[in-house]
């Protein structure tokens, strides 16, 4: 058992959590959100903090699952004053490989033990405990989160130094997003052509644009009941988060000297997409820019 405390109870932390409890650790929890606090103690956590600080200053582990960049600095910062020497603090956020290097170099020196640990595979993954997690950090960093990543993980892989779990991340995101934008465009052609979302869907998922995304969030309509795109688009997975991701993913290809042409052009179609208010919606509601397209 580890004492561990959890900054960011959302979509998915309320999973890892949940997690983490049936593994038998001791869990606090801190979220701004008092719906989130309730929904963490019904589980059986210990819900009673006030901030950052009160579920840090006994915990062997902090994890760090927040929706920003700015976010998991401004935490990981306010949790490793209060963390005893030797804890382990782990981002489990989406964040740039930069930052994480960046933690490691300031708060290491002060006796924290730091790891980057995305995680993809979205809330139904993380419901199901079938999720991937790609853990950078020392050698001593990933024996002391691995156990704990394999509670919600069907794949725990230690990716190499800081920063690493992040890039893996991003590399994985930066296909997700692209594939949705060029599978929104597909499907709106193929409707151009007098092709039913039913009858394309069949013919991709048995052809060589076939993927994981085609699969678990094809944005036609009456394929699957478990797409977004048969529940008006609420979000698995929003298309803000995918926007940031996309944005992070630029700004990495950038940094490691790659043209980032292709990404900078993806991420501008979500960037239209948000200026028509769809930033709410899972990703896959992309494709109502065709809509609109029509429309105007």
């Amino acid at each position: 058992m580890t004492r561990i405390a959890f900054a960011g109870v959302g979509t998915m932390g309320r999973h890892l959590v949940r997690h983490l409890l049936e593994a038998g650790h001791e869990l606090r929890v801190y979220d701004p959100s008092a719906d989130a606090m309730a929904y963490a103690a019904s589980l059986g956590a210990d819900a009673s903090a006030t901030s950052v600080a009160d579920i840090c200053r006994d915990a062997e582990v902090c994890l760090v699952s927040l929706p920003s960049p700015a976010l998991v600095r401004s935490v990981a910062h306010e949790a490793a004053a209060a963390l005893p020497q030797g804890a382990l603090l782990a981002d489990v956020s989406t964040s740039p490989p930069a930052l994480a290097e960046e933690l490691a170099r300031d708060l290491e020196p002060t006796g924290i033990v730091v790891a980057d640990c995305p995680l993809s595979g979205g809330p139904l993954g993380a419901e199901a405990g079938t999720l991937t997690s790609m853990i950078g950090g020392s050698d001593a960093a990933f024996a002391t989160l691995e156990p704990i990543a394999q509670t919600w993980s069907a794949y725990v892989v230690h990716t190499g130094g800081h920063g690493t779990g992040q890039a893996a991340k991003l590399c994985n995101n930066m296909l997700a997003g692209t594939h949705m934008a060029a599978l929104c465009l597909s499907l709106a052609l193929g409707r151009k052509a007098g092709l039913s979302d039913e009858m394309l869907f069949d013919i991709l998922s048995r052809s060589t644009g076939d993927s994981r995304v085609l699969r678990a969030r094809y944005p036609g309509l009456g394929v699957d009941d478990a797409h977004p795109s048969n529940r008006d688009y609420s979000a698995l997975f929003t298309l803000d988060l995918m926007t940031k991701d996309m944005e992070l993913a630029v700004e990495f290809a950038r940094g490691m000297g790659a043209d980032p042409t292709l990404l900078e052009s993806v991420t501008t179609i979500y960037h239209e997409a948000q200026a028509e208010g769809l930033g709410g919606l899972d990703y896959s509601g992309l494709i109502r820019l065709a809509r609109l397209a029509e429309e105007a």
